[in-house]
This record gives C-alpha cells, sequence and structure tokens, in this order.
C-alpha cells in the first residue's frame, strides 16, 4: 500500500470524534493590588504595573487596582488612605473585594523615593511578607525592577505556572503516557503539568489502534483531550509498518489543523493537513 493510502486511511480517522477542547482556567489564589501614597507623586501607575507583571509571570488570580474599585465602589481610594498602611484594616479592604490576600504598595517621599511592599491576609490581617526599599528621586518603576520586587515578597512557587491535561477516553484500562512517561490508566484524574508547554500525549490498549496527539498547554488552563479508540482488525493490511496513529484535531489560532504522524516511519516526519 502507498504513502497516499495511508493518508487517506488517515484522514477517514480524523472524522472520529477525536478533540482537543478549548482551554478554560483553573483556580488560583486570588490576590489584591492597592496602592497607598504618603504626598508623592513618584512611580505613577505602580499599582497598575504590579498587576500587569503578576498576571504575566504567576500563577495567582490577581485582582488589579481598577477591579478592585468596580467590586468595592468609588470609596476604595479613600477607605484605602484611611487605613493609613494598617494590616488589619487593609484585609478589611481585601476581604470586601473578594481577595485571599492583598499587596498594599505604599509611595511616600523623604529625599528618595520611599516603596514600602506589604502581603497581608484578608482573613485575619496577618502581614505574610514586607519589603521596603529607597529609590532615587528620578526612579522609574521599570519590570525588571518591579519583578525583583515580587520575588522577594512572594513565595518562590508563584512563580512557577501550571496547567492541567484531563484525558476522556472511551474505553477503561488504555494507558495513558505523556512524553513517553507512563501517567497511569484510564479513567485517572486530570494531570498536572508546568506550563506554557507543549505535551505528547499517547492513549494505548491492547487490541486497539493506538492515539497520539500533541497538546498545548497554557497556564492556569485545562485542556481536554477526548480519544476515540478504535478496535485494530486481526490481520488487515493496514497492520504493516506504516499504520498511522491519528493526532487529533487541535485548535490552533482561529482554525483548526488536523496531526497526522507515522508510526515507525523511517523519515519520522509529520504530515499536517491545514483547514481549507
Amino acid at each position: 500500500m502507498t504513502r497516499a493510502a495511508a493518508i487517506a486511511l488517515a484522514l477517514c480517522a480524523a472524522l472520529l470524534p477525536a478533540t482537543v477542547a478549548h482551554a478554560r482556567p483553573a483556580p488560583a489564589r486570588k490576590v489584591a493590588i492597592l496602592e497607598f501614597r504618603s504626598g508623592s507623586a513618584a512611580l505613577p501607575g505602580i499599582a497598575r504595573k504590579v498587576a500587569a507583571l503578576l498576571r504575566e509571570q504567576t500563577s495567582l488570580d490577581i485582582v488589579g487596582p481598577r477591579d478592585a474599585r468596580r467590586t468595592y465602589g468609588a470609596n476604595l481610594d479613600a477607605d484605602v488612605v484611611a487605613c493609613a498602611g494598617e494590616a488589619p484594616c487593609i484585609a478589611t479592604v481585601g476581604r470586601a473585594v473578594d481577595a485571599d490576600e492583598v499587596i498594599l504598595i505604599g509611595v511616600s517621599e523623604l529625599g528618595s523615593v520611599i516603596i514600602t511592599l506589604q502581603r497581608i491576609r484578608s482573613e485575619d490581617g496577618k502581614v505574610l511578607a514586607r519589603v521596603a526599599e529607597a529609590l532615587p528621586a528620578a526612579a522609574t518603576a521599570t519590570p525588571k525592577r518591579l519583578g525583583a520586587f515580587m520575588r522577594r515578597l512572594l513565595p518562590r512557587a508563584d512563580f512557577s505556572r501550571y496547567g492541567t491535561i484531563r484525558i476522556d477516553a472511551n474505553i477503561t484500562g488504555a494507558a495513558v503516557l505523556i512524553d513517553e512517561h507512563r501517567r497511569g490508566q484510564t479513567p485517572l484524574p486530570p494531570i498536572r503539568v508546568p506550563a506554557p508547554a507543549s505535551y505528547r500525549i499517547a492513549v494505548k490498549k491492547s487490541g486497539f489502534l493506538d492515539f497520539d496527539a500533541e497538546v498545548a498547554v497554557p497556564p492556569e488552563g485545562e485542556v481536554i483531550v477526548r480519544p476515540m479508540l478504535a478496535r485494530a482488525p486481526k490481520d488487515a493490511w493496514y497492520e504493516s509498518w506504516w499504520v498511522a496513529t491519528i493526532a487529533a484535531s487541535v485548535l490552533v489560532g482561529g482554525g483548526v489543523a488536523t496531526y497526522l504522524y507515522f508510526r515507525d516511519d523511517p523519515d519520522d516526519v509529520p504530515v499536517v493537513i491545514q483547514p481549507f
């Protein structure tokens, strides 16, 4: 049988309902970013910049200043000023915006610009960490500088981002491998993996054609893979060396591309068929 025939067979298999679903957010610790100024106009927009940085670099669910005002109401800034940096008072604001923690950024000037960062637990007002730094009067809130502050303030684990892979197969007792590492048999709970990253998924069971897919897992997201394993007919001509394994219909940008992989092929090159 020719290679073209193998591709045609795999295209027919692509019509089976093997899909990778949209990613959806996974729960994360919710942290509000608030700003308190003591007569200083230095480091403008610092709370907004910190919120943007933490959304990009951490696994936290960040409530930025604008979102906090929308939830709390128009008195947010006045109430934060009235708290004067006192942690128990700030914790009440954190609870009002449904945040597990508050990062309070204080900015003042005594010749130099003084920036004070407090990480406050909303439940009881406990200060979990504090960082204070004196900066030159002309200092700016660069991403590098803010990132260094946040890594001193937050646990290292917050900067490790993860996603999950959920395997929803049509049969039980199939072996699941991720990047060639066995992770159990179907059914099995969602598998937590570092993200963003791409992973090769294989689902195998004796007597069935293998399922093989490569998926991209976004941070704090879940990718659902639904392999539909079909029985392998005995003594069929397509059980020879070039047997194709359909990888899946994978969401790529705004469209869908079908990826076909050929097992034991000496070229070991995936065939990619873009949508019309």
